[in-house]
């Protein structure tokens, strides 16, 4: 089965080098790629032009994102790339899948998808991973494992590829807005019982990367949307009778307090 490559984008962000995006869309036209997104700039020189050679159309139909905030909204699916990754369970933002193992395991034919590739100089930073549902890298050598931005998305486009021999199950995953909506519920329940708010965004990340790995049926969505109302109620039926137990002692101390002053 072959992947939908209508439904999978590539975006570049902030590419500083024009030569770099006229290679990754020829690189898009060998693999079957073929929506090209530019986040935080819009210029295209002839260089790209040139480096790009017959995939020059893929330049002229590319979209502009201002941020990858932006993002957000079109997306089921965002992966974001580097070559900084992290052994620390804690930070969630950077713990690392390879391509392939993301095409194999994780990619879904039925939602949209966006793998975002981070600038040259300094990649992604942190605030633009904390968007994204899975973060891949490409392994390479202890003593220079940083790729060409060009080269990374064509081994990431390339495994890609290789998913036209690889069956998908026929499961109705949830949509990336309702995982959005599930994190938030989430957050907003812990928020009530007193949740440590240093601790949102990173459980925020963490809660988003957890269920886009566990590829969330809808059934499953509505299912645990459904446990998390009755949690909430039953969070203010507990808070409601702790109101109540709280001014029934309040009123006793007062009593007692106004005998004792007699």
């Amino acid at each position: 089965m072959k992947p939908d490559y209508s439904r999978i984008s590539i975006a570049l962000t902030e590419p500083e080098v024009q030569g770099n995006v006229g290679a990754v869309a020829r690189v898009m036209k060998n693999t079957n790629f073929s929506n090209l997104i530019l986040v935080g700039q819009s210029f295209l020189d002839d260089d790209a032009y040139a480096r790009a050679k017959e995939a020059s159309t893929f330049l002229d139909g590319c979209k502009y994102y201002e941020s990858v905030s932006n993002l957000r909204k079109d997306f089921d699916i965002i992966v974001g790339t580097s070559s900084v990754t992290s052994r620390n369970l804690k930070d969630y933002r950077r713990i690392p899948v390879k391509p392939d193992y993301f095409w194999s395991n994780y990619y879904d034919p039925s939602m949209t998808t966006c793998i975002l590739l981070g600038r040259e100089g300094d990649g992604l930073r942190n605030h633009e991973l904390e968007l994204c549902d899975f973060f891949i890298t490409i392994p390479g050598s202890e003593i220079y494992p940083i790729y060409n931005l060009s080269h990374a998305a064509a081994i990431i486009m390339y495994e890609g590829m290789k998913l036209e021999s690889v069956d998908f199950p026929g499961k109705e995953r949830a949509s990336g807005e309702e995982m959005g909506i599930l994190v938030d519920r989430i957050i907003e329940i812990s928020q009530k019982v007193n949740f440590p708010v240093h601790k949102i965004p990173s459980t925020r990340v963490m809660l988003r990367r957890l269920f886009s790995r566990a590829a969330l049926s809808g059934s499953e969505y509505h299912r645990i949307m459904g446990i998390l109302r009755k949690i909430d109620l039953a969070s203010v039926d507990i808070n409601h009778q702790s109101n109540i137990d709280l001014a029934k002692t309040e009123l006793i101390d007062e009593i007692r307090r106004n005998i004792k002053d007699k």
